[in-house]
């Protein structure tokens, strides 16, 4: 049989066989099962966390930006509270102003830092507080913050004809501080600033907007809670565009035909009224303020006269009977409307610039609480009434002078008295504990401070007996930035040399303590202490609290709540110690005393102190602490520093006997110090 032959077509390849699907298998269903089942899952959990995000962190944020779309607040501003001295005289109050401020999340940072510069703000301020207000996790983006305070009016003008240019700019009328005297207590009063991102995190800012302005010195920041006042706001209802909500056409326009207006000119349809700040009244007596001041600026002149460096001083007048702060003022100074709307413009950033030079001298330092410096001769009675304390001398108690060295029983060394410092040629001669303050008899006070550690194993029982008068703590005045000071102690120099040496260069011992005892050594004492110490002298040991503050009252002079701060402790005085101690101190302003030359021929019968202490190679510092007898009604302490002065007597006492004849009505003509303060350039000083 014959087989046709088959047709092959060019080109085709033969197909292969059809592979059979293999069967699924129960194995197989099961990972097709789970991993879709994960799959689902995943998107699930995605989508979970994505809510959980928008609804919970950022819940409120979307929150207030969905209210800001549709409502529009406008801050009423609040007064804040006025200060008063304790006559009712204004030394801070409120005027109106107009403030700049912009919602973050509508202008981006390099719009923003344009619009500070045009502004004249600080950029670098605003800029932190930009920074602040965007960051996502503590920030608040669409509240208000402040670009300007009290911003210059042709400024507003320009920034307000171009709001397309910086969307979110806002100019609100507002009040900014105005301090009317100057620089007149400046350090009692402080200063007002806008809130930095740092404040805002502490008490007592938490809360406030962030365009709020805040104290920030003084009893600005100390009082900043009975101040700051709580804004007002009106609420309008806008669209997205910032318009009224009414029916509109396509066009945008509205539909009742009405021309556009500002959701501001109409009534709000909600508002909330301002709460003004509380008045805040201090124990300042105005008049006598202006005295101290005008007599530490001439003491420093004097200081200068001498050749000396006259670096600064503080003054501190104070009632002994309650801490009431009459005057208190410290130099060099500066005016705190300097930073009311911010440092702006050349010449107020030259201002700035200069305060915080060396040259400057640091005028933003209280000295009168801040500054630390040897007690000096002012210190001795201090260490008198511990030798009355322990036992170690009466009333009849002597110490002779013979010109020679004095040194501690059973030591080596040579202790000088100031007249063979100073090469006066002359000794103190035999003197008791009156006689010794009068004419501030170094060898004296050695001589104590000897007798008490012969007496004694404790080897900190005198450093501990100044204590007692508050030497070595704040004082707790209302007022921030106070120093305590120091009062060395055996565990003090122990950790100090450590600290410098890395070992124990010698012990502590007899000649620590005597140094003490007239005030030098590691000793450091600020005004405030001395005052307050003086006062418990006064008033027989009421360790009285020093204040500035007096009362707090509503804008209707109702009062809210009388500042009036417990005394610290008491200290207890032997009667012989303490009649002594007066007698001592009305000697020191008599014929014979080291303060003579400042107090002739004045009415008042003055007790007090003076003292020159040494400060290495710095001119020394000046003390003058006293009171005027016979004025038991209205008493007053008062305590005059000078750093970098010479001679005591030419510099503090005669602005002691100034402020002192001031507050009582006394009027004389320049004593002879003043008259001739250069010619005690190159003398040695008394003391």
């Amino acid at each position: 049989m014959l087989r046709t032959p088959t047709r092959r077509t060019p080109g085709r390849t033969p197909a292969k066989k059809r592979q059979p699907t293999p069967p699924m298998t129960r194995g197989n269903m099961q990972v097709r099962v789970v991993t879709l089942a994960f799959l689902v899952a995943l998107v699930f959990v995605v989508l979970g966390g994505r809510l959980w995000y928008l609804q919970i962190l950022t819940g409120e944020t979307l929150s207030l930006s969905a209210r800001a779309t549709h409502t529009k607040n406008v801050k009423i501003p609040a007064q804040r509270g006025v200060i008063y001295d304790r006559n009712g005289e204004v030394l801070a109050s409120n005027v109106p102003g107009m403030n700049v401020t912009v919602i973050p999340d509508m202008i981006s940072r390099e719009k923003l830092r344009e619009l500070a510069q045009i502004l004249e703000a600080d950029v670098d301020s605003v800029m932190e507080r930009y920074d602040a207000a965007m960051d996502p996790r503590t920030g608040n983006r669409y509240g208000a913050m402040l670009v300007k305070e009290n911003a210059d009016k042709d400024d507003v003008t320009y920034i307000m004809e171009r709001t397309e240019e910086f969307p979110g700019v806002a100019v609100n009328d507002d009040w900014v501080r105005r301090y009317p005297h100057g620089s007149l207590a400046a350090h009692v009063l402080g200063y007002t600033g806008a809130i930095t991102p740092e404040e805002l995190k502490q008490e007592p800012f938490k809360g406030l907007p962030n365009d709020s302005i805040v104290g920030k010195s003084g009893v600005e920041l100390v009082y900043e809670e009975a101040l700051q006042g709580k804004p007002g706001v009106k609420r309008y209802n806008v669209d997205a565009l910032g318009r009224v909500v009414t029916v509109r056409n396509a066009d945008g326009t509205r539909a009742d035909g009405r021309p556009e207006v500002a959701p501001e000119l109409l009534p709000p349809d909600s508002k909330e009224d301002p709460v003004p700040g509380k008045n805040l009244v201090l124990t300042l007596d105005l008049e006598l303020q202006q005295v101290a001041e005008r007599e530490l600026e001439a003491a420093i002149a004097r200081a200068q006269q001498e050749g000396h460096s006259g670096e600064g001083g503080a003054v501190v007048a104070m009632d002994p009977r309650n801490g009431e702060i009459l005057a208190l003022a410290s130099r060099p100074a500066f005016d705190p409307q300097l930073f009311v709307g911010g440092i702006s413009g050349p010449e107020e950033a030259e201002t700035f610039e200069y305060l915080n030079s060396e040259y400057a001298n640091s005028p933003f330092t209280n000295r009168a609480i801040a500054g630390a410096y040897p007690g000096a001769s002012t210190f001795k009675v201090f260490t008198g009434l511990a030798g009355f304390f322990f036992g170690v001398i009466d009333a009849n108690t002597t110490v002779t002078d013979n010109g020679g060295c004095w040194r501690p029983a059973g030591a080596s060394g040579c202790w000088l008295s100031w007249r063979q410092t100073y090469g006066t040629g002359s000794t103190h001669g035999t003197q008791n504990y009156a006689q010794a303050i009068m004419d501030s008899n170094d060898k004296f006070f050695y001589q104590v401070a000897d007798w008490i550690w012969q007496r004694t194993d404790d080897p900190n029982a005198l450093p501990d007996f100044y204590k007692r008068f508050g030497f070595g703590s704040p004082t707790g005045i209302d007022l921030p930035g106070e120093t305590p000071g120091r009062v060395p102690t055996k565990e003090w120099f122990e950790s100090y040399q450590k600290e410098v040496y890395g070992y124990l260069e010698r012990p502590w011992g007899i000649g620590d303590w005597v140094n003490l005892a007239i005030g030098q050594g590691d000793l450091l004492v600020s005004p405030i202490q001395m005052a307050q110490a003086y006062a418990a002298v006064y008033n027989n040991g009421t360790l009285v609290t020093p204040h500035v503050g007096k009362a707090i009252r509503d804008q209707d002079g109702e009062l809210v709540r009388r500042i009036n701060p417990k005394p610290e402790g008491r200290v207890k005085f032997d009667p012989e110690a303490r009649r002594e101690l007066l007698e001592g101190l009305s000697m020191v302003t008599g014929p014979d005393g080291t303060a003579a030359p400042a107090f002739e021929d004045s009415e008042l019968r003055i007790l007090g102190k003076s003292g020159t202490g040494e400060r290495g190679n710095k001119d020394p510092v000046n003390w003058f602490a006293g009171w005027a007898a016979g004025h038991e009604d209205r008493p007053l302490v008062v305590v005059v520093m000078v750093e970098g002065g010479g001679h005591s007597e030419v510099t503090a006492a005669p602005a002691v006997r100034r402020i002192l004849e001031a507050y009582y009505g006394v009027k004389t003509g320049p004593t002879a110090v003043e008259q001739s303060a250069g010619s005690y350039a190159g003398s040695a000083p008394s003391d």
